[in-house]
């Protein structure tokens, strides 16, 4: 519990400091008062009505709340595809190490082609479906994952490799007793990076291919000059990724406290 307060009071003090660098960058910049929104202008879009808007709060909140529940399971499609994907080839790889010698360079150099670039491909190969949800959320996911994992894998101890070996173990019983917990600290390291990367992956795959969730609101409420619309959306898209990152870092210790390398060290000395 102390530890979740001080996480919150973490977050609560940087929200503070970044809306008084967000009203100063408004002020300093001389930016348009009808396109750059100060955080009350959000606030008040979320909850306060007003005779200018054609909408009131609550209407407000339900639409965007609605947005947001098609992102997020865009985002979860994109992340089941990402992390499944990166394990399966990281123990591939891992196991047969001749396929990661033919296949990582691949794998890296298709990560430095632009999303945007690969677009119309992608539609064409793929429609404009779940499908192409997943293949881009996942492209997002997946590279981050798949090099911290094979780095993960590839650290377990020399010491321990042999015991194994002695003892008549294979290469899985290596995998499964040594090389997973030893992966684990590299995997919810990436994991901090691919839970918000699931979300902007689901927003460009919106942005593309669809006119739903977040992303292709956005582009709606800019056609509409709704701008009080896009702040709002920039500022629940970032909430809700400080959200997910913390709710990872919890899992995190909670998942090394009982099956990473260190585990039961620090009860048993």
């Amino acid at each position: 519990m102390r530890r979740i307060g001080r996480t919150v009071l973490t977050i609560a003090i940087s929200a503070i400091i970044l809306g008084i660098l967000w009203n100063l960058a408004i002020v300093v910049l001389q930016a348009n008062a009808f396109i750059a929104k100060t955080p009350a202008d959000v606030f008040r879009w979320f909850f306060v009505d007003s005779e200018l808007s054609q909408t009131t709060a609550a209407e407000n909140r339900v639409h965007i709340a609605g947005l947001l529940g098609v992102t997020l399971w865009h985002a979860a499609i994109g992340f089941v595809f990402g992390v499944g994907g990166s394990l399966v080839v990281a123990i591939v790889f891992t196991l047969i190490r001749p396929v990661e010698f033919m296949f990582m360079p691949i794998a890296m150099l298709l990560r430095t082609v632009p999303l945007l670039a690969m677009a119309p491909v992608i539609y064409l190969v793929l429609g404009n479906g779940i499908v192409t949800a997943g293949f881009i959320g996942g492209v997002v996911v997946f590279f981050p994952l798949l090099v911290n994992l094979s780095l993960g894998f590839r650290s377990v101890s020399a010491q321990s490799v042999d015991l194994i070996r002695v003892y008549g173990g294979s290469r899985w019983t290596i995998m499964r007793k040594v090389a997973f917990p030893t992966a684990l600290p590299y995997f919810f390291a990436s994991m901090r990076i691919a839970v918000p990367g699931a979300i902007t992956g689901a927003m460009l795959y919106e942005w593309l291919f669809t006119y739903e969730g977040l992303g292709a609101a956005i582009t709606a409420a800019k056609s509409q000059s709704q701008y009080g619309e896009i702040w709002a959306i920039v500022v629940l898209i970032t909430l809700v990724s400080i959200v997910l990152y913390t709710i990872t870092t919890f899992v995190e210790t909670a998942v090394l406290a009982k099956w990473g390398p260190n585990a039961g060290k620090a009860t048993a000395s």
